[in-house]
């Protein structure tokens, strides 16, 4: 694939001219693509109420594709949802009695929160340096855990698991895996495919790049035919217009989730970034970040300031934790700057994407030099 002209990408985010925004995982800006998507449904209702309701659903099913090729599915495994949290619970929901949980001491409480709420048994895995060795996870997968739950990259160190050896791990002690994709997806290649994943699930206002009110539900096609979901609705039968309000029998596909009307706008932005995303190759954007990160890096080492993220590109993200005494105060003065971080870990989480520049990191690192080193 050609090289992408990243100074052409960054032109499509505005609000790029304003502030420094280095602080994808935490909410991305927009490009002008993914927002006149969900422009075009306000605009379309506004001027010709519900007729465009048969486009809007065409457009429904051209979004789903473009998520699914995105991570390597087929779009009969892919499902629109609310957010992590609401994935993640339906997931839950699905697998009730199948075991014990195994995840990981560092997740969002969007990966957790769920199976506790479920009744499951979770066991964490306490890190090590930082890091989930994989050796680790497996002397944790006791007889009694069935079900892995883990980040593809952890939002509070950036350290980025390797799906593939998880996966096969999962499959030879007969584990179901279960990923949150939210601080990967759009920036680290995702193949469920190839990485062996049962379910996955993921949020996109962050490194998708496509706002707020829309995310993503892989379920693999070998589960479709054997759980039900625990929510239903009218759109969760094969032909819904049918409207029969006796059916029992459920799609077989992770679209039966999408119990009723679904919100258009949110999810035609999210098919525009996927688009987006998959015209500029995420292994494109992945190496991209990695340069950034060295120029970062090298920076840091300069100032004499301390990444406490893994370092090693084999679990490296977009994701840098430098530390901080005032991790909260050091973001807010960072802010006044009309800098963009966030407070996480140990200090201050840096995260980079395409769309940033070495002039974004040399406004950053200046700031931090104020922020950090008076």
């Amino acid at each position: 694939m050609t090289k992408p002209d990243w100074a052409a990408a960054r032109a499509l985010f505005p609000a790029l001219k304003k502030y420094t925004f280095v602080n994808a995982a935490g909410g991305a800006p927009l490009a002008r693509p993914v927002a006149a998507a969900g422009a075009a449904y306000y605009a379309e209702a506004l001027a010709h109420g519900d007729a465009y309701w048969e486009q809007w659903l065409a457009r429904l099913e051209a979004s789903r594709a473009a998520l699914a090729g995105l991570i390597g599915a087929s779009p009969r495994e892919v499902a629109f949802t609310l957010n992590t949290s609401h994935g993640m619970s339906l997931v839950a929901g699905a697998l009730a009695g199948r075991g014990g949980v195994l995840t990981m001491r560092d997740e969002f409480p969007s990966t957790t929160l769920a199976w506790l709420n479920a009744g499951y048994k979770v066991k964490f895995l306490e890190p090590e340096d930082r890091r989930y060795p994989l050796e680790r996870i497996e002397a944790a997968l006791t007889p009694d855990i069935k079900i892995l739950v883990t980040s593809y990259v952890q939002y509070r160190t950036g350290f980025r698991q390797d799906l593939g050896a998880l996966g096969r791990l999962c499959r030879k002690r007969g584990v179901i895996l279960v990923v949150n994709a939210t601080q990967a997806l759009g920036a680290m290649p995702v193949d469920v495919k190839k990485a062996g994943i049962d379910f996955m699930v993921f949020s996109c206002f962050k490194w998708t790049m496509a706002g707020y009110g829309a995310a993503g539900l892989y379920a693999a096609s070998r589960w479709l035919k054997e759980i039900r979901f625990p929510e239903a609705g009218w759109r969760s039968v094969p032909v819904p217009e049918t409207m029969d309000n006796q059916a029992r029998a459920m799609k077989r596909e992770a679209s039966a989730v999408e119990a009723g009307c679904v919100h258009f706008p949110c999810i035609f932005a999210l098919g525009a970034a996927a688009r987006l995303l998959t015209g500029l190759g995420v292994g494109n954007i992945q190496a991209r970040i990695f340069e950034l990160n060295d120029y970062l890096e090298a920076g840091l080492k300069k100032l004499g300031l301390q990444a406490t993220t893994p370092l090693d590109r084999a679990c490296r993200s977009g994701i840098t934790i430098i530390k901080a005494k005032d991790p909260a105060k050091a973001v807010a003065k960072l802010e006044k700057l009309g800098i963009m971080t966030a407070a996480r870990g140990e200090g201050v989480r840096v995260s980079l994407h395409f769309y940033n520049n070495r002039a974004d990191l040399d406004r950053l690192l200046a700031g931090l030099k104020r922020v950090l080193k008076p």
